[in-house]
């Protein structure tokens, strides 16, 4: 049982042409899956665009299946959360971002799943935190982030017995991934971004491996994942960039 996965973090919109040919042909050739890690469009912590990001055009053209939610993709407010993510070509994931008024709708969801060439797979959004109880913006945000590793022991929990292949796809950064790691052994894999620190080819921490792409669109990864009786083995191609 074999599976390719493509994956990208920080591109900070700096998508083109030939970067997103190359992650097509590739997602093609391997019928893989492709995650990014967040952070790929233009607009900065507090900016609301005007338009329809153009990340979000670039991002279907290469056929991402799943994207966690980054720091750029944030907005306090519904209306510039809305705006950042109007558009988005597939589900936008975070699992410790919840409503202040428990009600209230989100505009991402917790967790995606498939099953893809027979192996279920399910994968955990999980974001650094930006707005907590603590903080003074709270008073000004429609929403909150609960600790990231609190939240997914809980969703690895329930996911686990559903899932072949358990991905937290995170945007984090490396040190907090390695915690992640270490407190969730039950993960197969973290695909994470935010810290800009490459970690390729990926580690290994217990039996969990641990993978962040090169940033600004200069490069991606592309893991083969083989699952053995000893657990999911990992392996790096040579058309990695």
């Amino acid at each position: 049982m074999t599976l390719t996965l493509i994956h990208t973090n920080d591109v900070h919109n700096r998508w083109s042409a030939e970067f997103v040919a190359r992650l097509r042909a590739l997602k093609t050739a391997h019928s893989a899956l492709l995650l990014d890690a967040g952070d790929c469009i233009r607009s900065g912590n507090l900016g609301i665009p005007l338009a329809p990001e153009s990340a979000w055009r670039w991002m279907a053209e290469a056929g991402y299946d799943a994207i966690t939610l980054g720091n750029r993709e944030f907005h306090i407010t519904p209306v510039g959360f809305q705006a950042k993510l109007k558009g988005a070509p597939c589900p936008v994931l975070c699992a410790n971002l919840r409503p202040k008024p428990p009600d209230a709708p989100l505009p991402v969801q917790p967790y995606w799943q498939t099953v893809h060439l027979g192996i279920r797979i399910s994968v955990l959004g999980l974001t650094v935190p930006m707005v907590t109880p603590r903080m003074k913006s709270a008073l000004l945000s429609a929403y909150l982030f609960d600790p990231p590793i609190e939240t997914a022991r809980k969703w690895v929990a329930e996911l686990r017995p559903q899932s072949d292949l358990l991905i937290a796809l995170t945007h984090l950064g490396s040190k907090t991934d390695r915690q992640l790691a270490e407190a969730c052994p039950e993960l197969d894999l973290i695909v994470g971004g935010h810290s800009h620190t490459p970690i390729l080819p990926p580690e290994r921490i217990g039996a969990v491996w641990l993978t962040q792409a090169v940033p600004f669109g200069r490069g991606f990864g592309l893991l083969h994942l083989r699952r053995t009786p000893e657990g999911w083995q990992c392996e790096v191609p040579p058309e990695v960039s």
